[in-house]
C-alpha cells in the first residue's frame, strides 16, 4: 500500500448551519461528504481519518450534567471517548458501505499525552457544545462555566487545551495502515492522558483535533494533510466586508497574518498552525477546505493549498 493521506473532518461540519445535531444529521454528514472518495477508498492509498467532536462532546457532556443524582458522573475525557465511539461510528459504517466491505475499516480510541503542568489548564480556550443565547448565557455565567462570546452575544461553554506531546497508539495506527485497513483515530483530538507513577492516566481537557492531526501526519509520514472545516478555507479579513479567500498560501505568509491577529486561537488558528507545522516538517501540501470540497481538494484544485514555496 502506498500514499499514506490523512483527512481531518471537523465537529462543527457534522451539522449543517443552523440545523441541530443528530444522529441521523451526522449519518447524512457523512455520507454526502465521504461519497466521492469511493474510488480512492478502492485504490491503494492508505487513508487516515481524524474527526472534531466540539459539538459533540459538549453535549455529552449535557447529558452527564442532567443526569446528575440519576447515574455515576462522566469526566472529560471520559465525555471525549464516548465521542470517538460515537462519532467512528458513524464514520467506520459509512465508509464499510461506501466500498461495499471490499476494504477494511476500524476506529481506533486513542489517548494523546499532555503535560499535567500545562499552562492551558488554568487559560481554557477550547470551545465545546452548542451556541447558547440569552438566559441560557446567564445561567452558565451564574454557574462559574468559562465561556466564549460570538459577535452577535452567543455563547459557548470552554475547555482547557493542553498542546499534545505525543500520541500513544502512533505504532498501532502505523501498523493499520499499512495492513489496508482505513483508519479513523485520535478522533477530537484524542483521549488527554498524563503520565503518573502507575502509568498513564486521564485528566478533564479536549486536546485540539488539528495539532493532534498535524501530529499523527507528521509521524507517519503522510504525503497530503487535508482539515476539513466549515468554510471554504482561510480567509483574510475573516467575517468583514473585506474578507478574502486564500486559494494558495505558504508558511512564511501564514506566519504573518497569524501574528497581524487574523486567526483566533478559538477558530481557524489551530488549523494554521497544523498546516504550517505539516508543511515545514514533511515538504508535503496541506490543504484546508469545506465538506463539499473535499474531493477536488485533496486534487489541489480547492480550498486553501499550503505548500512550502512561496
Amino acid at each position: 500500500m502506498s500514499g499514506r493521506l490523512v483527512i481531518s473532518l471537523g465537529g462543527n461540519a457534522f451539522a449543517g448551519a443552523g440545523e441541530a445535531m443528530s444522529m441521523s444529521g451526522q449519518f447524512a454528514f457523512a455520507r454526502e461528504t465521504l461519497a466521492p472518495l469511493a474510488g480512492l477508498l478502492d485504490s491503494d492509498r492508505q487513508v487516515l481519518i481524524t474527526h472534531g467532536n466540539g459539538p459533540q462532546v459538549g453535549y455529552i457532556l449535557t447529558r452527564v450534567e442532567e443526569a446528575l443524582g440519576k447515574a455515576y458522573e462522566l469526566p472529560l475525557e471520559v465525555c471525549v471517548a464516548e465521542s470517538e465511539g460515537e462519532i467512528g461510528y458513524v464514520l467506520q459504517q459509512t465508509l464499510h458501505n461506501l466500498t461495499g466491505g471490499r476494504r477494511p475499516v476500524a476506529t481506533l480510541l486513542t489517548q494523546v499525552l499532555v503535560d499535567r503542568d500545562d499552562p492551558a489548564f488554568a487559560r481554557p480556550t477550547k470551545p465545546v457544545g452548542p451556541w447558547f443565547e440569552g438566559n441560557q448565557v446567564a445561567a452558565l455565567e451564574q454557574a462559574g462555566i468559562d465561556i466564549v462570546r460570538d459577535r452577535a452575544g452567543r455563547a459557548r461553554r470552554v475547555v482547557a487545551s493542553p498542546a499534545p506531546l505525543a500520541i500513544v497508539e502512533i505504532d498501532v495506527i502505523r501498523q493499520m495502515l499499512e495492513l489496508g485497513v482505513t483508519v479513523i483515530a485520535a478522533g477530537g483530538g484524542g483521549i488527554p492522558v498524563v503520565a503518573g507513577n502507575g502509568g498513564l492516566e486521564g485528566v478533564e481537557a479536549v486536546v485540539d483535533k488539528d495539532l493532534v492531526t498535524a501530529m499523527l501526519a507528521i509521524g507517519l509520514d503522510a504525503e497530503q494533510m487535508v482539515l476539513v472545516t466549515g468554510v471554504p478555507g482561510i480567509y483574510r479579513d475573516f467575517d468583514t466586508d473585506q474578507a478574502s479567500l486564500l486559494s494558495k498560501t505558504h508558511p512564511e505568509e501564514l506566519e504573518a497574518l497569524a501574528a497581524a491577529g487574523q486567526f483566533p486561537a478559538g477558530s481557524m488558528g489551530p488549523k494554521v498552525e497544523a498546516a504550517i507545522g505539516f508543511v515545514r516538517a514533511t515538504g508535503h501540501r496541506a490543504v484546508i477546505c469545506q465538506p463539499s470540497d473535499l474531493a477536488e481538494a485533496i486534487r489541489g484544485r480547492a480550498g486553501t493549498v499550503v505548500e512550502k514555496e512561496r
